[in-house]
């Protein structure tokens, strides 16, 4: 006699999967999940990537040099956060940022 009980069991369980499932939407980059909790309440989540922020105009080799020793090192890679993102990977396990570096860099 437990058949039906199991069956049951996992018809309400695929029928709350392809509920949520179909409550997903997508919304630009963004993802939508909008369900009705036990007591009535709507329920809308959405997630997703924030919008990329603008730090304007790249400053020049120069300008982040400021030691003037002919490498950008970690903390002059700090004044320009997306080069200070990038640091590890454009440093390649060195301390700096040569000036061919920045300029391959500079031109993605």
């Amino acid at each position: 006699m437990r058949t039906p009980i199991v069956f049951s069991t996992w018809l309400l369980a695929g029928g709350a999967l392809a509920f949520c499932c179909g409550a997903l939407a997508q919304h630009g980059n963004d993802q939508v999940t909008q369900f009705t909790q036990k007591d009535g309440t709507q329920v809308t989540l959405t997630s997703g990537q924030p919008q990329g922020r603008s730090y304007g105009p790249r400053p020049s080799f120069e300008q982040l040099d400021t030691n003037r020793d002919g490498m950008i090192d970690r903390n002059e890679a700090e004044a320009y956060i997306p080069l200070f993102n990038d640091f590890d990977n454009l440093a390649h396990h060195v301390p700096g940022i040569s000036r061919r570096a920045y300029a391959r860099w500079d031109q993605r």
